[in-house]
């Protein structure tokens, strides 16, 4: 009875130690894994110059089936500096427009509406491509305020228009308010730069800086929004959304060869999988499983020695009796 408890301490303990040494390589396995997984970087769309190379490589795709996403944002060919709006005796303006397209000629449509700007000098402010599901286009112009309707009879003549809506503001009064502001302002930065260089006390020479900082800070807020707002009145901002009306083509249904070959390329790609990663789990698990060996022998020879020393004592007490 003796015996047979001692041999199952043993093999309980083995067990244990077994299992908290394949449940660490496991973790540390998993944790590997992830951590590949997530450092892993991820692939952006092309832009639909990169995607038609690659569609015109791979036998004539177009961008209805060949862009994901994609959107970009271009800078305008020069700034517009508020001085140049405010030697105008004209009402400043502020012009807009959204206008909605469908076409069956997706591809060409694209083309068309990224050739308007370059012909009235203008440019294109941003541009987002889509296709999840069903392509859409849709396009940020910037126009001289002189071709704002022209370009808009331009966009309406490249596919079916759906809605279109235009609206202008009238900014004069707003402009000249900020100038005058502006103009305030430098005059009250002049007079502190002359009180700066007058000032002995250094209690009043730094409340005069301080002062001198607030308004440089107001200057420079009012030069921001009347350069901004010259740059509205100059350039018109017309946002075009273009839908494909085209059908898209729809995918041949598998053969019952092909979906045979596929279930068997599936199976096969899975057991080679499994395999390697038993493979990589033997390879963590080897100086575990080598050190909990050595602890088990170790185990073994101690607890053999007990019972050879245990049984001589109780052959000694036999033979005395």
């Amino acid at each position: 009875m003796k015996n047979r408890y001692v041999r199952n301490i043993i093999i309980t303990l083995s067990l244990v130690l077994l299992s908290a040494a394949v449940a660490a390589c496991s973790r540390g396995y998993m944790e590997d894994s992830a951590a590949n997984w997530a450092t892993a970087p991820m692939a952006t769309p092309a832009p639909p110059a990169v995607a038609m190379a690659r569609a015109d490589a791979a036998g004539g795709e177009t961008l209805f089936d060949s862009v994901h996403m994609y959107s970009a944002n271009f800078g305008a060919p020069g700034t517009v500096e508020w001085e140049e709006i405010a030697e105008s005796t004209e009402r400043h303006v502020i012009q807009r427009a959204n206008m909605e397209l469908e076409s069956d000629r997706f591809d060409d449509t694209v083309s068309a509406l990224r050739q308007i700007t370059p012909s009235v000098d203008g440019y294109v402010e941003s541009e987002m491509l889509t296709n999840l599901g069903w392509p859409r286009f849709t396009i940020v112009l910037r126009v001289p305020a002189a071709h704002f309707e022209a370009v808009l009879h331009q966009i309406g003549s490249l596919a079916d228009v759906r809605s279109r809506n235009q609206w202008a503001d009238d900014v004069t009064d707003q402009f000249y308010n900020l100038a005058g502001n502006l103009e305030t302002r430098r005059i009250e930065e002049e007079r502190i730069l002359a009180l700066i260089g007058q000032a002995t006390d250094i209690h009043e020479l730094l409340a005069l800086e301080s002062r001198l900082s607030n308004v440089r800070h107001a200057i420079e807020s009012y030069l921001s929004q009347l350069n901004q707002m010259a740059g509205q009145i100059a350039y018109s901002t017309i946002n075009v959304t273009l839908t494909c009306t085209a059908v898209p083509p729809v995918a041949a249904a598998p053969t019952l060869g092909e979906r045979i070959g596929g279930a068997f390329g599936d199976s096969v790609d899975g057991t080679v999988r499994a395999l390697q990663n038993f493979v990589i789990f033997l390879a963590g698990a080897v100086i575990p499983l080598v050190l909990l060996g050595l602890l088990g022998t170790a185990a073994f020879l101690i607890i053999k020695n007990v019972r050879r020393r245990f049984t001589a004592a109780r052959s000694v007490n036999a033979d005395s009796v």
